[in-house]
């Protein structure tokens, strides 16, 4: 009786193990390239792209937002590669995508591929408290389930189940307003408003006949919130994500470039003044120094858009029109091309 009971376990084992085997076969040669193409959309694309492109451009909606009165629709990626003499670029991109979703897409890119250059999207507002807690990360997270290295079938049946973090946008908002109280403000110089808090409280433009000029102070406050705040090298999860994306590149001998964006900085300065415009210059300096001592190449765009070049005006925002994705990508090709072309020296020198 035992004997059988232990048979019929066994048998039972293998049914389960090949109906997963076949089932994950299944899945992987029918299902799984339409799903990733809807929600796995930036792996979609490399899957391709890296055998065919030198260089890909990894980015969010900066790289394909387009002005309405734009004559020039070109994306900052197609902008780079129409600049580029000897090599081939292609963009991918996801709103609101953030390094924590570039790097499981970094981690995929195959060795034996044609891509050996990869430029990445550094966002200095992806490092603020309104982007590290916003109420659209658990939808990030859901789709970062289709980018793990995981079978094609677990990574979907993950994002089926909730297989990860749901912070709710109450949550969110709760541990944002938290930090915007208490997270201190630490210069060398007099600063009278040391949070978020007490900067945003503060009369910003008040009108003759009393009161204050209402959209102007709420578009003060928006840059206050989103630029008014000091990296920290040890707690910031962009920070992780950075690096990770560094030493992920660094084992697949690929050379990288981050791309930091443009800011706003004449807005900020004339909507809240020149403090505000030092938290935004020291951050850069720590994310320029951090990663060029890390082997990186940081092209720095922070303070090359002018101000109207900027799309949204009611908004802080890394939208440009046609001017501005132009130095954007004027800015990045000279860069490759210059690498390219000491390459091509030292290859003739050997």
């Amino acid at each position: 009786m035992e004997s059988n009971s232990l048979k019929y376990l066994i048998y039972k084992l293998i049914a389960v193990i090949v109906t997963v085997v076949v089932s994950a076969f299944v899945y992987k040669s029918i299902y799984w390239e339409p799903e990733l193409k809807d929600q796995g959309h930036m792996l979609f694309n490399l899957r391709e792209f890296q055998w065919h492109n030198d260089v890909l451009y990894i980015g969010e909606s900066s790289n394909y937002w387009v002005a309405p009165e734009d004559d020039d629709k070109r994306t900052i990626s197609d902008m780079i590669n129409d600049s580029l003499d000897g090599m081939r670029l292609s963009g991918m991109q996801v709103p609101a995508y953030h390094a924590g979703m570039f790097l499981p897409i970094i981690e995929h890119i195959d060795t034996s591929a044609r891509v050996k250059k990869l430029v990445v999207t550094m966002n200095l507002r992806s490092f603020d408290k309104p982007w590290i807690y916003s109420g659209q990360e658990t939808a990030l997270l859901r789709s970062k389930c289709f980018y793990y290295t995981s079978s094609p079938l677990y990574n979907r049946l993950c994002a089926a189940l909730q297989f990860h973090a749901q912070p709710s946008a109450e949550e969110q908002e709760n541990n944002m307003l938290h930090c915007f109280e208490f997270d201190t403000l630490k210069v060398d110089f007099p600063l009278p408003f040391n949070t978020i808090k007490t900067w945003c409280e503060q009369e910003k433009f008040p009108l003759p006949q009393g009161g204050e000029d209402f959209p102007k102070r709420v578009l003060a406050d928006h840059y206050i919130k989103a630029y008014a705040f000091q990296i920290d090298v040890n707690t910031n999860p962009r920070i992780k994500d950075f690096d990770r994306i560094v030493e992920v590149c660094k084992a697949k001998n690929i050379k990288l470039y981050f791309n930091l964006l443009g800011e706003n900085i004449e807005w900020a300065d004339s909507l809240v003044g020149k403090e505000l415009v030092y938290f935004m210059k020291a951050n850069r300096d720590l994310l320029v120094n951090r990663y060029h001592k890390n082997g990186v190449t940081v092209i720095d765009n922070l303070e090359k858009i002018p101000g109207d070049y900027f799309g949204e005006k009611d908004w802080t925002t890394e939208h440009y029109n046609q001017y501005g994705r132009l130095i954007v990508s004027n800015n990045v090709a000279r860069v490759l091309m210059a690498d390219y072309y000491k390459e091509k020296i030292i290859k003739v020198g050997k």
